[in-house]
């Protein structure tokens, strides 16, 4: 528990230095910082999407379709392994994921303890 609340810890103060630009929102209202995306590259996914591991991280399945940069034309699922020091503490206690076109991780928001 605690290398996760250090994980979270260090992903806030990561995730608040850089540029103030900001791209486009969560449905929640925050915004995407603009080093995660190009206006479109984030979005919400359900916690069933994402599974913890413990000593490694977080992996995260995305069917066709659940995603706006993983559409129904894509011919099988995403499945992403996030590190917990490449994890931000998400600002709305959901989970987040940003990805391009080709599946690419950008950002990945964990909602610890979240809805």
């Amino acid at each position: 528990m605690f290398r996760i609340f250090a994980a979270a810890c260090i992903a806030v103060v990561a995730s608040c230095t850089g540029t103030p630009a900001q791209a486009h929102q969560a449905m929640s209202g925050w915004a995407y910082p603009a080093s995660c995306c190009s206006g479109h590259d984030c979005a919400e996914i359900p916690a069933e999407a994402v599974a913890e591991h413990v000593r490694d991280g977080f992996v995260v399945t995305v069917a066709p379709g659940a995603h706006p940069m993983w559409p129904v034309t894509k011919p099988g699922s995403l499945k992403v392994s996030i590190p917990y020091l490449d994890t931000r503490a998400s600002p709305d206690g959901r989970f987040h994921l940003c990805i391009d076109s080709n599946g690419k991780v950008l950002c990945f928001y964990a909602g610890y303890g979240g809805s």
